[in-house]
């Protein structure tokens, strides 16, 4: 169609909606509206939009057809907007609407109107569930009080005491100062440590990998806050902060202290504390680390004595693994008489674990050594985590079944050649992973193997050395240290977890004694170290670590 074409047409649809549809419109608006001074208003309205659509180049197949969807959207638009002016008009008061409508709203008014809707969307961001359901139902749904008292399976009286009450409580929240938390645009990091077994759910991990409860749990640490707290400091809307706090208390991360009020219910160790524990740790280690060499250098022989699988190993390899395992040692006698709990805390779904937050703080190195183990009742393969020179992985960790079918073999003394085939097949691995010697012969570690007897013997040597003593002194001035430090501001339903933390610390000496002997070049770094077991030893319970002469 030409240009003339379509000025002739669009004409003929401007007059033919003049004559025809306008009366038609304001009928189909009062209809709809039940007022006839809405319905003028809404039939203007898609007149108006009728006319720019026309005029914006709309060519209209069929034009009633074309019409009456345009009304049934713009009645639409009129309606939503209708539903929200409800909860605008039973919040803002009657004078100040008054004034916006008489004679039309000023600039000045324009802005007042635009933040009061603002705050009032924000104030409906903060309800909790009854009151925001209630009533975004009543107001932005139109839905009748009856009906909304059926969905939500409360009596009409509460649904209209909780509509009552969501006004007045809007109206207050508007009228407030609320200053919205630095975590809303700045989210702050924390790492844990845990200890102990998840169960069937996972343990914490899969509550505490995001960044919305992280920050959740470092907002209420030793400030119980409400839900409505919550929202401000995290800048997020209710439902959302439901959902998260329920899943944190559900976990056993979060604690309702009061009537609505949650904190975090495990410690959370601030910068200023780690920095603090750092530094006496390095103080405490300058006495520490030298003692400790000189206790495993007198004793030394005789613990090679005691004749446990991998005794004859090069000393450097040995030290590797008797250093932090000396710690162990200390740090357990420790924790026995500060009486800090032997078992894990119960849990959901059949775990047993505690658990530890650290603010982010940058020191000077990690001092973390984890200690992760596998096997069963019979036997278990332990293997220190080093956070130090690519050390964590090395040669990797077995599986249980792994380390049955390996103590198996060691206690036969049988060559891999004699073995079942399925043993044959997993011995072989562990000889390309590094932890079999390869060659001719019985099945041999390149780790220590002892039993319970034989650790009890090297023990009993080491405690009767005069070093250990002293040794020993040093690790509980340190817990003591931390004891007081990390207590002065955690609550006291917290103390059985102030032992838990203060003894956990204890293992930072794992990393002080072994960087210490790395520099004075009593140990080296392995290479290649993915296939180095330095480290890693197993311990074998209620068996003999002693082997036939041959096969």
């Amino acid at each position: 169609m030409n240009s003339n074409g379509y000025a002739d047409a669009k004409e003929d649809y401007l007059a033919l909606l003049q004559q025809e549809y306008l009366e038609k419109l304001v009928y189909y608006a009062l209809k709809k509206t039940g007022n006839k001074h809405e319905a003028e208003e809404l039939a203007q309205d898609i007149a108006v939009q009728a006319v720019i659509s026309l005029s914006n180049g709309s060519e209209p197949y069929e034009f009633a057809h074309w019409l009456w969807k345009l009304a049934r959207n713009r009645y639409a638009r009129w309606a939503e907007r209708k539903h929200r002016g409800r909860l605008v008009t039973a919040i803002i008061d009657d004078e100040q609407l008054a004034e916006f409508e008489d004679g039309g709203p000023s600039v000045e008014d324009r802005l007042i109107l635009k933040e009061n809707i603002s705050l009032l969307k924000r104030e409906l961001s903060l309800l909790s569930f009854y009151y925001r359901e209630i009533t975004i139902a009543y107001y932005i749904r139109g839905e009748r009080v009856q009906d909304i008292a059926s969905n939500l399976q409360l009596p009409a009286g509460t649904i209209k005491r909780k509509l009552y009450e969501s006004r007045k409580n809007i109206r207050e929240g508007m009228q407030m100062a609320r200053e919205i938390g630095q975590r809303s645009f700045q989210a702050e990091n924390i790492t844990f440590t845990k200890s102990g077994s998840d169960g069937k759910g996972g343990g914490p991990w899969p509550l505490i990998q995001r960044k919305i409860p992280k920050n959740i749990l470092i907002a209420a640490y030793r400030n119980p806050l409400t839900l409505e707290e919550l929202c401000l400091e995290m800048g997020i809307s209710m439902p959302y902060m439901e959902e998260e706090v329920q899943l944190l208390a559900d976990g056993t991360l979060l604690k309702e202290v009061e009537k609505g009020r949650y904190e975090t219910d495990f410690i959370i160790v601030d910068k200023t504390m780690q920095s603090d524990i750092f530094h006496k740790l390095a103080e405490s280690g300058e006495r520490f680390s030298p003692l400790l060499l000189k206790l495993l250098d007198s004793a030394l022989e005789r613990i090679r004595a005691v004749g446990f699988i991998g005794c004859h190993l090069d000393t450097d390899e040995l030290y590797w693994t008797l250093i932090p395992r000396v710690i162990d040692l200390l740090s357990n006698q420790a924790e026995q008489a500060k009486q800090v709990p032997n078992q894990y805390t119960a849990r959901p779904h059949q775990g047993r674990w505690d658990i530890v937050g650290y603010e982010d703080c940058q020191l000077p190195y990690s001092t973390f050594v984890g200690h992760n183990g596998n096997g069963s009742k019979t036997a278990a393969m332990w293997a220190y985590k080093i956070r130090m020179e690519n050390l964590w992985n090395r040669a990797g960790e077995l599986f249980s079944h792994e380390v049955h079918i390996l103590a198996n073999a060691i206690q036969s003394g049988k060559p891999p050649e004699l073995l079942g085939d399925s043993e044959k097949e997993v011995i072989r691995d562990l000889m390309e992973r590094g932890f079999v010697k390869k060659g001719s012969g019985p099945v041999m570690p390149t780790f220590p193997v002892w039993t319970r007897e034989q650790l009890h013997q090297w023990v009993n040597i080491l405690k009767s050395e005069c070093f250990y003593d002293e040794l020993y002194t040093i690790m509980e001035e340190h817990y003591d240290y931390i004891y007081n430090k990390i207590g002065q501001h955690v609550p006291d339903r917290l103390v059985n977890q102030l032992k838990y933390v203060s003894g956990s610390y204890l293992s930072d000496f794992r990393m002080t004694g072994l960087r210490y002997a790395l520099k004075h070049n009593r140990i080296t770094i392995p290479d290649p170290l993915t296939s180095s077991t330095i480290a890693m030893y197993m311990e074998l319970h209620g068996l003999s670590a002693d082997r036939p002469d041959g096969p």
